[in-house]
């Protein structure tokens, strides 16, 4: 009996995050291991916050996608039937009550490790993105990115330790690539997204005023990447005078 529960929720816990392991999960306790790393840990000593990192990152995503499947079963019926949500897997109602069981875990999780604070703004930048609308109009969907990356970053630079200065430092020139870029994925849905009301920075600016508005962003970002993260860390003469 509790195998079969124990079976049937990690089967809805797959189909719910499977398409956004990549994105969601994984960068939490790979991040954690760079802060580890950065602060000289001993290898022996790097599995438990590693181990941690990587149930706060499952907690990250599975609490976001719920939500967010939540909120989109109309569209996923045409383009992603499979969900479980439209499969028939779970009901609505049910997802519903996930999502809130999930959030509370999650925090409490976050109380634990010390990392509330990004938690709260993760579960408040999913619940306006999903449920106030945020989704459908392109800054605030692109900040809500932007917030994500931070959430999810800092919070896992946190577990591994080492000083926050340089991880705010990685976690500021990646939000600042994923919020300019993240339009990227919109240049070839405008077509969709005007049918389903969305307004996304694509059709706000135009195709090449967006195309040009992603580039400054990603020459922004590496330029900060350059300065910040590889100039300015160099154990020589020149990263004394960067860091001067």
């Amino acid at each position: 009996m509790i195998a079969s529960v124990l079976l049937k929720e990690l089967q809805l816990c797959w189909g719910f995050a499977r398409r956004d392991l990549g994105i969601g999960t994984l960068p939490v306790p790979l991040f954690t291991m760079a802060s580890l790393l950065f602060k000289n840990t001993p290898a022996k000593e790097m599995v438990r916050p590693i181990a941690a990192a990587f149930v706060y990152g499952i907690f990250y995503l599975y609490s976001f996608v719920v939500a967010n499947q939540i909120a989109g079963v109309e569209e996923d019926k045409i383009n992603k039937p499979d969900r479980p949500i439209t499969s028939g897997a779970t009901s609505l109602q049910a997802a519903t009550i996930r999502y809130y069981v999930l959030s509370a875990l999650y925090l409490a999780y976050s109380y634990f490790l010390g990392l509330e604070k990004y938690t709260l703004l993760w579960i408040a930048t999913t619940y306006a993105h999903n449920f106030l609308g945020f989704a459908t109009f392109g800054p605030t969907k692109d900040m809500c990115m932007g917030f994500g990356a931070i959430a999810q970053l800092m919070a896992a630079w946190t577990i591994g330790g080492a000083a926050p200065q340089m991880g705010w430092k990685w976690t500021k020139t990646i939000t600042i690539f994923m919020s300019w870029a993240i339009p990227i994925q919109d240049l070839r849905d405008v077509p969709g997204d005007l049918k389903a009301g969305r307004r996304t920075t694509p059709m706000i600016l135009g195709d090449m005023p967006s195309r040009l508005h992603i580039t400054a962003g990603i020459f922004v970002a590496q330029y900060l990447l350059i300065k910040d993260c590889i100039l300015e860390q160099r154990d020589d003469a020149v990263g004394a005078l960067r860091r001067q």
